[in-house]
Formats: C-alpha cells, sequence, structure tokens
C-alpha cells in the first residue's frame, strides 16, 4: 500500500501569526523540515495578507508520517474518529485536522477550526472498500 500512499499538509498562517512556530513543531514531531512546505501567499477575506503552506509526503514517508501521527492522537480521540470515518472521506480521500494551537504545543487533538489540514490518499478503487482500506491503514 505504501507506494501509492500520498500525504499532503496544508494549513494558513494569518498575519498575526508567525509560521515557525507551527513549522518547528511539524518538524519536531514528524521529521518534515520548513523548506518541504510550498508557500503561496494570499489576500484574506477583507484584504488581509494569509500565508498557505503545503507539503507533500509519498510512499515510505507518507506511512511513516501516519504511524507518527496516530501514535500522538490520545485513544479516545481516535477510537472517535475510526467510528465516524465515513464522516471524514471527500473523494477517495481521508481527511483529518488538526489543532494548529495544541500543535505548537507539541499535542496532537483532532479539531475543525484553525488546524493543520490532512489528506490521506491511496488508491480505493471500489467505494465499499474505502472503510476497510482506510481502517487498515490507520490500525496497522
Amino acid at each position: 500500500m505504501a507506494n501509492h500512499l500520498e500525504v499532503t499538509l496544508e494549513f494558513i498562517v494569518h498575519a498575526t501569526e508567525d509560521s515557525k512556530k507551527i513549522l518547528k513543531p511539524i518538524n519536531e514531531l514528524f521529521g518534515i523540515k520548513e523548506e518541504e512546505f510550498i508557500h503561496d501567499r494570499l489576500a484574506g477575506h477583507f484584504g488581509n495578507p494569509i500565508l498557505l503552506m503545503k507539503a507533500k509526503l509519498q510512499k515510505k514517508r507518507a506511512e511513516e508520517f501516519i504511524k507518527k501521527l496516530i501514535s500522538k492522537i490520545s485513544k479516545q480521540q481516535l477510537n472517535s474518529f475510526l467510528n465516524e470515518i465515513e464522516m471524514y472521506f471527500e473523494g477517495s480521500s481521508l481527511f483529518l485536522r488538526v489543532s494548529k494551537m495544541d500543535l505548537i504545543n507539541k499535542s496532537i487533538n483532532l479539531k475543525q477550526n484553525d488546524a493543520l489540514k490532512i489528506r490521506i490518499s491511496t488508491p480505493v478503487y471500489k467505494k465499499d472498500d474505502f472503510v476497510k482500506t482506510y481502517l487498515q491503514l490507520l490500525t496497522q
């Protein structure tokens, strides 16, 4: 499965935030360096500057990231997520969101707002196999 596995990390840095405060724990927890992120400067709703940061991991590196991520999520949150996994699919990709504020404190908490967005994708050819395939990937 690792040969076709891909993980995309994406987060927004608002003008009042310091990107290094988010990038440093990502490097320390997952070994993803600042240079691996693509920076895209955008304008916010009121014209304020925002920075979209995006990194892509593939194959073994993506698999290692998932293992580290899962090991850092509390058992209670992970069980809740796995029990409701169908809600987190978009197309054939699985989405998780991790709190940026908690990440700064080197803690991993699944949250929907102001989050590091994680997209996990691997080829699944039958819709009926989505849940089985991703549960296997997340619990190996």
